[in-house]
């Protein structure tokens, strides 16, 4: 925990994002594992207990004074961790003196949308939106088949550990290098987003592995790819005589990530963009399913699911629809309503899971092993990555094209090193071993070619539309979602013909809007969302946030587990004090009451106030299985608020502003705001 120092006023910024899963914590010193607090040393609370310093450092000091008198219903907060206690007093939030977020008065909006297969971004001027809200430029990156505003998710790094290509450049480049020499010095990722998602310890010492098992700090491949699109993009805004027309801090950075992703993920993200140049006061991170919902409120017409063209006027006001974003790597479903000035209303948390089309394709890895035997396609990943590649891109694009009624065999192109190795190992061609196997009637080899079957390449999205088709019935059937009639398709993802018709097929009397640059939804909805912060006005609370506080133990309602005796008071611990409940309705930019609390004793020079979240609607206590310990927040109090006679009150509030949370705290008496960070990776 970094306290700044040296101000009146201090910033607390809680970057949690609404849609966050609950794994995994960031722990203080006195932390166990399962990320609850703990006595360190096994001190008892009321003998020695940790303070901490004006150096940052702990160290272990007499208990402290007892309490004045006070209402008995007052509660009191671990008072062994050098925390607080509560008093039952809500006042206006001390964010209401504070600028809500609006408009920002930046000249130009650039967004990244870093994807799990491709990425790429998009840019406007302020004058051009204000003019024509469309008017929004993407980048194009050649490859053999022409122009494509989108790139692979690759990237070459070299030996200095610096990037030497990206996306289609990055691919040829690696190939060319491997055909020269062995590659060691060189490290390729690709389609590495999604160790975001998948690892429960993010940190910033995680690592990522390349295509041939070396490893390298995933904070450093994120931020080096972050770093290229944004100097790519300066590069192409800069005139020829190689000067910039306007400092950076007139860039407003957007920067999507998934509404599913958890607090460590979105801020590895933010602090990867940082690594990468872009500075946290001009960035703002973008849910992708709202982005897409922005796009698709100002296109004027979308091309159905079923082929037919319709107006996007057909989204009302009041009409309530649910967004399926479809990417790479995961599925983000949001349910919106349009309000009468059009803003957006979020009705229900955002949800999903890792659906996407990596499942696709990781379908088609496992055909392959069941085809070749996984030490051929080890031995050919290791020995001949380029070769691999080039079946998986081509794998891509029939992905792409295949229609669910197809009869006729997808033909690929089989690398020649697959059918070498195979023979090797096996003293038979793969073309006399599938004909006497069960593969025979799944898949058949014909010169450099590998025919799968139609059944075959369709079953491979079995379990990825299985998966989407049940979540949205589970979904449509809920409360808040009963009354919608539209599904926005969006998302790479959703130009497979096989997604499409399998969304029409299981929901008939849905209207299904997909619009026509579906992939690039996400990526023009985030330079919207830049624009135009407020334009989601509200969303719903997927956890319940609080802090943990004690209060006077009541005999018949308070557990015996949780009675402790402090200061001749019997105290019950561990209360979970709530701020924001799950299922709540969160006013974003609007000013929320603030809780008052009691310093942890009189005379103290700092309090400790420990955050966490809860997947239950009302928790009673922060020890239950439901609960996650998110962080605590240090709070250095003033020397002139520190009365040797009077007990403080430390007044604390929760506050969304735009996609993330604030937690703030302010001395009653100086009425100074302080504010910290969480640091979730370390």
């Amino acid at each position: 925990m970094v306290v700044i120092e040296g101000k009146k006023i201090h910033t607390f910024i809680h970057e949690l994002t609404m849609g966050n899963c609950l794994q995994g914590s960031r722990r203080t010193p006195y932390h166990n594992q399962s990320g609850h607090p703990t006595n360190p040393q096994g001190i008892e609370p009321n003998q020695l207990y940790p303070v901490l310093q004006q150096d940052g450092q702990y160290i272990m000091a007499s208990a402290p004074p007892p309490y004045s008198e006070r209402d008995p219903n007052i509660p009191q907060i671990s008072n062994g961790r050098k925390s607080v206690r509560h008093v039952q007093r809500n006042r206006p939030s001390m964010f209401a003196q504070e600028q809500n977020p609006t408009e920002n008065n930046k000249i130009l909006v650039a967004a990244i949308d870093f994807g799990t297969t491709f990425s790429g971004y998009a840019f406007s001027f302020r004058h051009d939106y204000e003019a024509d809200k469309l008017k929004i430029s993407t980048n194009l990156w050649p490859h053999n088949s022409g122009l494509s505003t989108k790139a692979p998710s690759a990237v070459l790094i070299g030996p200095d550990r610096q990037v030497v290509a990206f996306g289609y450049d990055a691919q040829k480049k690696y190939a060319d290098i491997l055909e020269t020499d062995n590659g060691a010095e060189y490290m390729f990722f690709q389609k590495f987003k999604m160790i975001l998602y998948t690892t429960e310890n993010l940190n910033s010492q995680t690592l990522i592995y390349d295509v041939t098992g070396k490893e390298m700090l995933a904070i450093d491949v994120f931020g080096l790819v972050i770093g290229y699109l944004r100097d790519h993009l300066l590069q192409r805004l800069r005139g020829r005589d190689n000067q910039t027309f306007f400092q950076e801090n007139m860039i407003q950075w957007v920067v999507t990530v998934p509404a599913i992703w958890n607090d460590k993920a979105k801020q590895f993200m933010r602090r990867a963009a940082d690594q990468g140049g872009i500075k946290n006061e001009n960035l703002t991170l973008a849910l992708e399913p709202e982005a897409a919902a922005l796009y698709c409120r100002y296109i004027p017409q979308c091309i159905s699911a079923s082929g037919s063209t319709m107006s996007t006027t057909a989204l009302e006001k009041g009409t309530k629809y649910l967004i399926l974003d479809l990417g790479g790597g995961t599925v983000d479903v949001t349910v919106h309503q349009i309000q009468e000035d059009g803003a957006l209303q979020e009705v229900h948390y955002a949800s999903g899971g890792c659906w996407g089309g990596s499942t696709v394709d990781m379908e088609f890895r496992n055909l392959l092993i069941n085809i070749f035997g996984s030490d051929v396609i080890e031995e050919a990943n290791s020995k001949y990555p380029h070769e691999i590649l080039d079946l998986f891109l081509d794998f891509e694009m029939k992905k792409r094209t295949f229609e669910p009624g197809q009869t006729t065999s997808v033909a690929l192109k089989c690398p020649a090193c697959l059918y070498d190795i195979f023979k090797d190992r096996n003293n038979i061609t793969i073309q006399e071993h599938s004909t006497q196997s069960e593969m025979k009637d799944a898949v058949e080899f014909k010169r450099d070619k590998i025919f799968v079957f139609a059944s075959t390449f369709k079953s491979l999205f079995d379990n990825s539309v299985a998966a989407i088709v049940h979540h949205l019935n589970e979904l449509l059937h809920t409360s808040p979602v009963t009354g919608v009639t539209t599904i926005l398709l969006v998302g790479g993802y959703s130009d497979s013909y096989v997604i499409k018709d399998a969304i029409v097929s299981n929901f008939p009397h849905m209207r299904i809007i997909n619009p026509d640059d579906c992939s690039l939804a996400v990526l023009k909805g985030a330079v919207l969302f830049g624009h135009e912060p407020n334009a989601i006005t509200s969303r719903i609370c997927k956890y319940t946030y609080g802090i943990v506080m004690n209060k006077v133990f009541v005999d018949g309602v308070h557990p015996e587990s949780k009675r402790r005796r402090y200061n001749e008071m019997d105290i019950c611990d561990d209360i979970f004090d709530i701020h924001l409940q799950k299922g709540e309705k969160i006013e974003i930019g609007k000013p929320r009451p603030e809780k008052a609390y009691y310093a942890p004793y009189i005379g103290a020079d700092s309090a400790l106030l420990e955050v966490y979240a809860s997947t239950c609607e009302s928790p009673t206590f922060v020890t239950e299985d439901s609960c996650t310990y998110l962080g605590s927040l240090v709070i250095q109090l003033s020397p002139d608020a520190n009365d040797k006679t009077k007990e403080q009150l430390i007044n604390v509030s929760f506050h969304y502003c735009g996609t993330e949370l604030e937690v703030a705290a302010r001395e009653e008496k100086t009425r100074n705001v302080m504010k910290a960070k969480f640091d979730f990776i370390g």
